[in-house]
Parts: C-alpha cells; structure tokens; sequence
C-alpha cells in the first residue's frame, strides 16, 4: 500500500530536507531530516499537506538534542517523522503558529532539555520551579550520551 504523495516528497526535498520512506503494512512512513533552519519550511509543506501534529519529543544525543515530530493524515495511513537536532542550551523555532498544540510540548523540552524555541508565545516553566530552573531533568551525562542516525541512512545527525 503506498499512499505517499509525490508532491509531498518533492515540496519537502526542495526545504534541503534528508528523505527516506518505507512502507509497513499499516501503509507509508515518511522519515524527513532537516537542518534547524529548515524546520519550519519543512513543517508548512507538512501542514499544507493536510497532516497534523501527532507529538513532539526531544533526545539528548552527542553533541546535540534531537527533536522529533510526528505527524499524520486524518484521510489516509501516512506518517511523517520530522527531525531535525538543536545545541544544548540553543534555541530551535518554534511550531506554535502552524500547530498551536505544540505549545505544551515546546514548554515541556525547554524544562527538560533546557531549548528555548523562537518564537513561542508562553516559554513559561511547564513543571519546573523556580529554583529548578538550570536543572534539566533528562539530559544525560557525557559518558551515558549515543550517537544516533535519525534517518536511518546510516549517517550521523546533522
């Protein structure tokens, strides 16, 4: 079953994006890999799409944190796993004027992996007091840290 858009691939492509596509049983999977600066590119061809936002997380790998967003089609077994990595402490943009759902999920990475995100409307703390605010509960320590291939190409992440 392959209900991948042809326009879909090229549209992101053109944003600089990293493409690989499979296609389990439950139908496409869309992996895109994109630089920061891509990302809300990326993200508007996601949304013009028609597809919507499924959830956001972050992981803390060498040198970076990576931050994955899945999305979905309401009319059809699509997904999109967009990717794209972020400095320790440096800011990514934000998604909550394509997604205004994202805006938990963005205060939710900036009290755990320590991102601030350009152009968020609320970066107020989430869980974090303010006495916990340079304490980012899920980084990990350098010796526990993993490289990680996000597109599964066999490269390492931008």
């Amino acid at each position: 079953m392959n209900v991948m858009p042809d326009d879909l691939l090229e549209k992101l492509q053109a944003c600089g994006a990293h493409v690989t596509t499979t296609s389990p049983p439950q139908g496409s999977l869309l992996h895109v890999r994109v630089q920061a600066a891509d990302l809300l590119q990326a993200a508007l061809v996601v949304r013009d799409a028609g597809l919507y936002p499924v959830f956001m997380t972050a992981v803390h790998t060498d040198p970076h944190i990576a931050l994955v967003y899945q999305f979905a089609a309401w009319d059809s077994p699509l997904r999109v796993l967009l990717a794209t990595t972020a400095e320790q402490g440096a800011q990514a943009p934000s998604l909550t004027a394509l997604f205004p759902g994202m805006q938990w999920h963005e205060r939710e990475a900036r009290d755990m992996f320590g991102i601030t995100f350009e152009g968020h409307p609320d970066m107020r703390p989430l869980f974090m007091c303010d006495e916990d605010r340079d304490l980012y509960p899920l980084r990990k320590n350098p010796g526990q840290l993993k490289d990680v291939d996000l597109a599964g190409t066999g490269e390492q992440a931008p």
